[in-house]
């Protein structure tokens, strides 16, 4: 086994890496902090020699989980204009990127729902990035749609009525029927959409695990935070 050693601004953090193989994926980081890391591998292959110290800014990040967000913050800091030349990241994840959540949801988005809350300008840029991504990145499973919102009913009169409503009325999916109570729209595709997470994840990871650009390269390590 051996050990890798990161400074993160003087905090010390030991990582413990179960003894899985490691991932070499390429990305990289935007924000100006160093961090302090103790990581543990069941590698046989010698550490990393440090790099000799210097006046270049280059940082050195950890991200602690490998789902949709964490690869998302680690691809955009990859892409960034701004990382420092020779940073680096590692992305610390317990079993596999996309493990958890990320491997398993449906990936459901809306523009305009975050309206009103602190998030509001959050949700709006994510949502209107996702189709340039989806594209760039060669996703399959990026598609808008429209959304219902379905009360449960006593008669079919929800569905009749639904059918017959001007809005609701063209996007209404052939296979809802049945008893219903009131069917009203919750977005009509222009500001709702859908993507498979896993999907997402393992495109970010293959784009940047491709790229040639030598300074954006990270390492995936398969293991576990024990401290910050």
């Amino acid at each position: 086994a051996h050990y890798t050693t990161i400074e993160y601004n003087k905090v010390a953090m030991r990582l413990t890496v179960l003894p899985l193989p490691l991932l070499q994926l390429l990305l990289t980081s935007r924000k100006a902090s160093s961090f302090s890391l103790t990581m543990q591998s069941s590698s046989s292959s010698p550490p990393s020699p440090k790099p000799p110290a210097s006046s270049s800014p280059h940082k050195n990040y950890v991200i602690i989980g490998g789902g949709i967000q964490g690869t998302s913050v680690a691809y955009q800091i990859s892409t960034s204009p701004h990382l420092p030349p020779h940073s680096s990241v590692t992305i610390l994840e317990a079993k596999h990127p996309a493990s958890a959540a990320s491997g398993k949801g449906g990936g459901f988005m809306a523009r305009t729902w975050g309206d009103g809350s602190p998030t509001e300008t959050l949700h709006r840029l994510s949502f209107d990035m996702y189709p340039t991504l989806a594209q760039t990145l060669g996703c399959t499973s990026y598609r808008t749609l429209p959304v219902l919102s379905v009360s449960p009913g006593t008669s079919g009169k929800g569905v009749t009525k639904a059918k017959k409503d001007g809005v609701i009325g063209p996007v209404m999916p052939n296979w809802l029927d049945g008893n219903t109570g009131m069917i009203r729209p919750m977005g009509l595709g222009d500001d709702t959409a859908q993507i498979t997470p896993i999907e997402f994840v393992e495109k970010m990871l293959e784009d940047r695990s491709s790229s040639g650009d030598s300074e954006q390269k990270v390492e995936v390590v398969l293991g576990e935070c024990l401290g910050v």
